[in-house]
């Protein structure tokens, strides 16, 4: 899966009509050249094949502004889910790629893909547990490889937490999503919604 095609199919969503250098510096503040590895150059060739294999659409005009189309909408639906759902091990940009836009998927769909995601954690990390005591009781491998998999057990133990926190934050009603009252957020002068919402006076 291209983190960078999911970053560039629901920057567009948000905010299209775009054109290439306002969807540039707003991805460039997301800071994706540090977690997603995106090149700002790359932005414009990017958009460029999107618009190519149908997902984005080219509206005339100085410069070129795009939208998605019905295949990219799809497409969009699709990375996002596979971002929030499915581990990626050595691509931790997925998730961080879809965390941007999980507010656009309803609020218990989100809920069920991080459920889903909790319990493929769960299982590796017990195949991880299991791989320490079989190099030990074996001794097929050097005993310093039992760190291996001590330090993917931790790594695997540190976003099960996360995953586990975050559900509770979603349970609370941070985030507005699909289908709630005021959804979709988007920036208002450049300036975001905050994750929860005020209640209107007198609530």
């Amino acid at each position: 899966m291209s983190t960078t095609r999911l970053l560039l199919l629901g920057a567009v969503r948000i905010f299209q009509p775009v054109h290439g250098y306002l969807l540039r510096r707003e991805l460039l503040s997301w800071q994706v050249e540090d977690w997603g590895h995106v090149n700002p150059g790359s932005i414009y060739s990017g958009l460029r094949t999107l618009a190519k294999h149908g997902l984005l659409a080219e509206e005339p005009g100085e410069p070129v502004a795009y939208r998605l189309t019905a295949d990219g909408e799809v497409e969009f639906q699709r990375l996002l889910a596979l971002a929030l759902r499915e581990h990626a091990p050595g691509e931790p940009s997925r998730l961080l790629a879809g965390l941007c836009f999980m507010t656009m998927l309803p609020r218990a769909e989100v809920r069920e893909a991080l459920r889903a995601r909790a319990l493929v954690l769960e299982a590796m990390i017990s195949g991880s547990t299991a791989m320490v005591r079989s190099i030990e009781h074996t001794r097929m491998a050097p005993a310093s490889t039992v760190e291996l998999s001590s330090v993917i057990g931790h790594w695997l133990g540190g976003e099960l937490a996360w995953v586990r926190e975050v559900c509770g934050r979603l349970d609370e009603g941070h985030y507005r999503f699909a289908g709630d009252p005021g959804a979709p957020d988007l920036p208002v002068d450049g300036v975001w919604p905050p994750a929860v919402l005020a209640a209107p006076d007198g609530a």
